[in-house]
C-alpha cells in the first residue's frame, strides 16, 4: 500500500486556516511520496467516510481514494494529537493508514501538574472509537498508538470481524515472521498506581495504600511516571479507572526500539485500571513484549502471543491484575511466556504496591531455541517459560508448560530467581505466593537462581511442601505435576495447529508410560471461589477441542503470515 493522497480543496482550506491560528504542527514528515501514482476522487464530505473531528471550530477529516482511508501527520501526530471529545473510524471495504502516529488526549506531565494544569481522570479525556473489521495501518517504524491519561479506547471488534493494528509492510504482503518492529505497537497510561511513586519507605505488605499517593499542594495527582517512548506519562491512585474497552484485536509486527532499551511493545498497559475491559486480544511477531504491564489492575482473558520477540506476558511495577486463558507459543525466537517483576534492577524489591499477579488457564508453548540460534538471533534470550523475580509475589493456576521442540526439549521452563534480594523465595516460603494445579513437561522443568535462595527446593514447595522445613516449609500448593525427563510422552500434550504450532490441551494428558500424567476431571482449582472475575474451569491451560475461542480471528497459528 505504497500510496500518498494529496488534499481536498476543502482539507487544504481548513489546514491553512488552522496553521494561521497556530493550532496544528505541520512538521515535515518522512512519508516517501515519488512512488505516487493515486488519485483523489474529490467529491462531498458527505461520500466522505473516514474519521474526522472537529478543533477550534474547524472541521478535519482524513482522506478517502480507491476504498481507504488516509490522514496526514496534519490530522493527527506525535506532534498533533487528537484532543476533541470523540473521534470515530468506521468499518470500510479498505483500510484506515496514517503517515504518522495516532496520539489521544493530550499529555500531562509532573512539571505542568505541579504548576496546576489538570490531570485529566476517567472519561474526561478524548474518546476513540474503532468499529469491528477495521484495520489501522501505520507506514513509519516510530509510528505508534498513544492513549492519554483519562482518555479511552473503544475498540470492540468480532471474531469474525477483528480490528487490525498493522504495519504498512504487512497489508502490502512482504512482511514476514521474521519482521518484528515495522511499527511501534499500542500504549494505554492510566492513572493506577505504580510502585515508582513510592517513597521507597514501606516495605512489602503487598496491599499498596492510597494514602502513598496522596495529593500534594504542589502536586495534585502525586504519581507522573514517564512511559516508555516518545515523552508521556502515567500513574495516579485510581487502580479501578476505565480506559476502556478492547475485544477481538490483534497486533502485528510492532515492538519498534525507539533507543537501546527503550522499545515499545505489542500492547503497553501503563498504571491502567480495573475498570477498563482487556479481552480476546493477540500479539504477532513484536520485537519486544506481546503484553505489558506496569503498574495499576486491569483484568484481563483470553490472551494471544504468538513468535514474540520478548516476553509475551510481561508485568512490574506494583501490578495486581488477573488474568484466565492465555496461549503463548513460541514459533522461534522468543524469550519468556511470562517475566514477573516488582520493581526492576538498581531499586529495592520490597517497595509497595507490591507485585501480584494471578494468572489460571495459561498454555505456555517453548520452541527449545536458544539465544542467537538461527532465526532467533532477533529474540532478547532463551526460549523459556514463566520467571519470577525482583520482589514479586505471583499465584499460577490450572496452567501446563511445555516445549513445540523434539522431546520436548527446552530451557527452564518454571523460574524463580532471587538474584536481586530474597523478596520473592521468601513470599513462596510463606505462602504469599501459591502455584495449584499446573503441569510442567520440559526437558528442563525447574529452576531456582540467586544469591539468597539458600536449600529451598520448587519441586518440593510445588508438591505442598515440608512440615517443620525451613527451607521449603509446608504450604497449601496441590496438584502440580512435573514430568522428569524418562516421563515426558511419546505423543504431545498440545494438539491443533500444524506442525509445531498447536495450542489446544490434549484430552488425556499422560506419561511415557500410558499412566495420567494430569486429571483434568479432578485436578483442576476451582479459582472463581478465589475473585469472581474468574470462571470455574473446566479444562487445564488455555484452549482445547471444546473451547477453541481462538479459532477465526487469530493468526499465526495454522502457518506463518507471509512465508
Amino acid at each position: 500500500m505504497k500510496k500518498f493522497f494529496a488534499l481536498t480543496a476543502m482539507s487544504s482550506a481548513l489546514l491553512l486556516a488552522a496553521c494561521g491560528g497556530g493550532d496544528i504542527n505541520l512538521s515535515p514528515t518522512t512519508v516517501d511520496n515519488s512512488q505516487d501514482n493515486s488519485t483523489n476522487t474529490g467529491g462531498s464530505t458527505s461520500n466522505n467516510p473516514c474519521a474526522s473531528y472537529v478543533k477550534n471550530g474547524n472541521t478535519f477529516q482524513g482522506q478517502f481514494s480507491s476504498g481507504d482511508c488516509f490522514y496526514p501527520a496534519a490530522f493527527v501526530s506525535s506532534n498533533n494529537p487528537i484532543t476533541a471529545d470523540q473521534v470515530t473510524f468506521s468499518a470500510i471495504a479498505g483500510v484506515h493508514e496514517f503517515a504518522d502516529s495516532l496520539f489521544i488526549g493530550e499529555d500531562v506531565d509532573g512539571q505542568a501538574a505541579a504548576t496546576g494544569t489538570p490531570i485529566l481522570q476517567e472519561g474526561q479525556g478524548t474518546k476513540l472509537n474503532i468499529e469491528a473489521g477495521v484495520t489501522m495501518v501505520f507506514k513509519q517504524p516510530t509510528s505508534y498508538v498513544r492513549i492519554t491519561r483519562g482518555s479511552q479506547i473503544f475498540a470492540e471488534g468480532t471474531a469474525t470481524a477483528p480490528i487490525i493494528f498493522t504495519a504498512d509492510e504487512d497489508i502490502d504482503g512482504v512482511a514476514t515472521e521474521d519482521d518484528r518492529g515495522l511499527w511501534g505497537g499500542l500504549q494505554i497510561n492510566g492513572n493506577g498506581m505504580t510502585n515508582k511513586c513510592h517513597d521507597g519507605t514501606a516495605t512489602g505488605s503487598g496491599t499498596g495504600s492510597v494514602s502513598d499517593f496522596a495529593p500534594t499542594a504542589n502536586n495534585p495527582h502525586n504519581c507522573n511516571q514517564e512511559a516508555e517512548g516518545q515523552p508521556a506519562t502515567y500513574g495516579g491512585n485510581n487502580n479501578a479507572e476505565s480506559s476502556g474497552v478492547m475485544k477481538y484485536v490483534v497486533v502485528k509486527h510492532a515492538g519498534f526500539e525507539v533507543v537501546d532499551g527503550n522499545e515499545l511493545n505489542a500492547f503497553t498497559f501503563n498504571g491502567v485500571g480495573s475498570g477498563t475491559t482487556l479481552s480476546h486480544l493477540q500479539a504477532y511477531t513484536s520485537q519486544d513484549d506481546g503484553f505489558e504491564f506496569f503498574g495499576g489492575a486491569v483484568n484481563a482473558d483470553h490472551l494471544v502471543a504468538v513468535n514474540v520477540g520478548d516476553d509475551s506476558i510481561d508485568y512490574s511495577e506494583g501490578y495486581n491484575g488477573m488474568i484466565q486463558y492465555a496461549v503463548v507459543v513460541h514459533t522461534s525466537g522468543s524469550n519468556r511466556c511470562v517475566e514477573g517483576d516488582n520493581t526492576g534492577e538498581n531499586r529495592a524489591d520490597d517497595i509497595t504496591p507490591t507485585t501480584n499477579m494471578i494468572i489460571s488457564n495459561m498454555t505456555c508453548v517453548t520452541s527449545g531455541v536458544k539465544q542467537n540460534a538461527g532465526i532467533n538471533a532477533t529474540s532478547k534470550g532463551d526460549s523459556e517459560g514463566p520467571l519470577f523475580r525482583e520482589g514479586v509475589y505471583f499465584q499460577m493456576y490450572n496452567s501446563i508448560v511445555t516445549s513445540n521442540a523434539v522431546g520436548m526439549a527446552s530451557q527452564e521452563c518454571l523460574e524463580l530467581d532471587d538474584s536481586e534480594g530474597p523478596q520473592t523465595i521468601a513470599a513462596a516460603k510463606s505462602g504469599v505466593s501459591k502455584a495449584s494445579s499446573n503441569l510442567i513437561a520440559c526437558s528442563e522443568p525447574l529452576k531456582v537462581s540467586g544469591a539468597t535462595k539458600g536449600n529451598f527446593d520448587l519441586a518440593v514447595w510445588l508438591k505442598g511442601g515440608t512440615d517443620g522445613s525451613a527451607d521449603t516449609p509446608k504450604n497449601d500448593n496441590i496438584n502440580n505435576e512435573v514430568l522428569a525427563a524418562g516421563e515426558i510422552p511419546a505423543q504431545s500434550l498440545i494438539v491443533g495447529g500444524v506442525g509445531t504450532r498447536g495450542y489446544k490441551t490434549a484430552a488425556a494428558l499422560t506419561k511415557a508410560d500410558g499412566t495420567v500424567a494430569f486429571d483434568q476431571a479432578t485436578q483442576l482449582t476451582d479459582v472463581s471461589a478465589i475473585n469472581p472475575f474468574f470462571d470455574a474451569p473446566t479444562y487445564l491451560g488455555g484452549a482445547n477441542a471444546g473451547d477453541d475461542w481462538l479459532a477465526g480471528w487469530t493468526v499465526g497459528l495454522s502457518a506463518p503470515l507471509n512465508p
